[in-house]
């Protein structure tokens, strides 16, 4: 499972077709102050001089302390200032919030020059690239803290898994986007402890994996693109074909990941670098859907056959994540308390033996796959 395009299009009501929300522009900070937002020298040089080791971005309250007010004395040219700076502050506090989120960074100036010209970019997609890298970030070790629209991350949460108890808005409407649908809260009061206990526990029906099938018709060809997203310098790999039955389709082999040009991946570090392509709507080794199948397929789409995907799950996936605790609340599974307690004494004995050999190692994990084993032949 993951973000796809389809559920940008859906939960946030933005558009993730258009140009890419990149640019070239290779002005200084204080240059794109000047030029974009009509401040003179001293103005522009003092807001990137108070933010410090930040100087490539500005404080969001600055913005809103100097734009917030536009009157009918104002020049054609303040109003349009103001227009920019208001459009900046709303994607540095939403599509593109980083860690800190209180900054928003000045490259994006350049693509609010032409007012007119803001509605042709893909801001939904360019959000989820964004997104994408950020969960990378918060995927290291040492990570504290997480950046992107985490609206978006949270509703999509709450789409997919019921069994977390998201609050319903009693005001929600078909007409609204999907994020309006959740109470979104800020302190939910359960521990993360609680909330893994949930997620081990986890069943299959439980998932919700298609939750926008009553508006099936409004699925854009655009959500099965295969290839590269943009936001600004992070380029990130979308790969829909990896999740079909978000899309209420037949699961089948995926296309091989698209490999990083260069990585630095660490306890520390996060550093992939992925090159920027047209992408693709499909492989030459695909095959096209048999007609038994096709009407789960959307029109023009050419996906794979499904015959070979469950021996390629069982050489390719970890099928066992997610069994491995004991059940939340009382909920036992068939024969599960037994399993899990002799599984313990297996390995209590293998701890306990200091003379334990890799011939004794491989004996005793042989043990724990013959008690497991008939627990994951469904």
């Amino acid at each position: 499972m993951g973000l796809t395009l389809h559920d940008v299009e859906h939960i946030l009501g933005i558009p993730v077709r258009g140009l890419a929300v990149y640019t070239e522009d290779e002005r200084t900070p204080k240059q794109l102050l000047m030029d974009f937002l009509g401040l003179s020298d001293e103005v522009a040089e003092n807001a990137i001089a108070s933010n410090a080791f930040k100087n490539y971005a500005v404080k969001l309250s600055w913005l809103e302390m100097n734009f917030k007010e536009v009157s009918e004395t104002d020049t054609d040219e303040r109003v349009v200032c103001c227009a920019r700076a208001y459009l900046l502050y709303v994607i540095g506090c939403t599509l593109f919030c980083d860690k800190s989120g209180g900054f928003v960074q000045l490259d994006l100036l350049p693509l609010l020059e032409d007012l007119d010209k803001v509605r042709t970019y893909g801001w939904g997609s360019s959000c989820l690239a964004f997104l994408y890298r950020h969960l990378g970030y918060a995927s290291r070790s040492k990570a504290k803290q997480i950046g992107g629209f985490l609206i978006l991350l949270e509703a999509w949460i709450n789409e997919h898994f019921p069994t977390l108890h998201p609050v319903l808005d009693p005001e929600y409407t078909e007409e609204l986007p999907r994020a309006r649908r959740w109470c979104l809260h800020s302190e939910s009061g359960t521990s993360v402890e609680h909330y893994r206990r949930v997620l081990d526990d986890l069943l299959v029906d439980e998932v919700i994996f298609d939750p926008y099938k009553n508006r099936r018709q409004n699925v854009s060809d655009i959500a099965f693109y295969t290839g590269p997203i943009r936001a600004m310098s992070y380029v990130e790999p979308y790969l829909p074909d990896r999740v079909l039955r978000q899309f209420g389709l037949l699961q089948r082999i995926p296309a091989d990941p698209i490999a990083p040009q260069r990585a630095s991946r660490g306890q520390h570090t996060y550093h992939v670098v992925y090159e920027w392509t047209e992408g693709y709507w499909s492989s030459p080794d695909y095959h096209l859907v048999p007609e038994d199948k096709r009407e789960r397929t959307p029109p023009g789409i050419p996906w794979a056959c499904t015959d070979d995907y469950i021996p390629w799950l069982s050489v390719f996936s970890h099928q066992r994540v997610g069994r491995g605790l004991p059940p939340v609340g009382g909920r036992v599974r068939q024969g599960r308390e037994e399993q899990v307690r002799v599984v313990l004494d297996v390995v209590q004995r293998a701890l306990g033996d200091t003379g334990l050999g890799a011939v004794e190692l491989r004996q005793t994990l042989q043990d724990i796959h013959a008690i497991l084993l008939p627990t994951f032949d469904t």
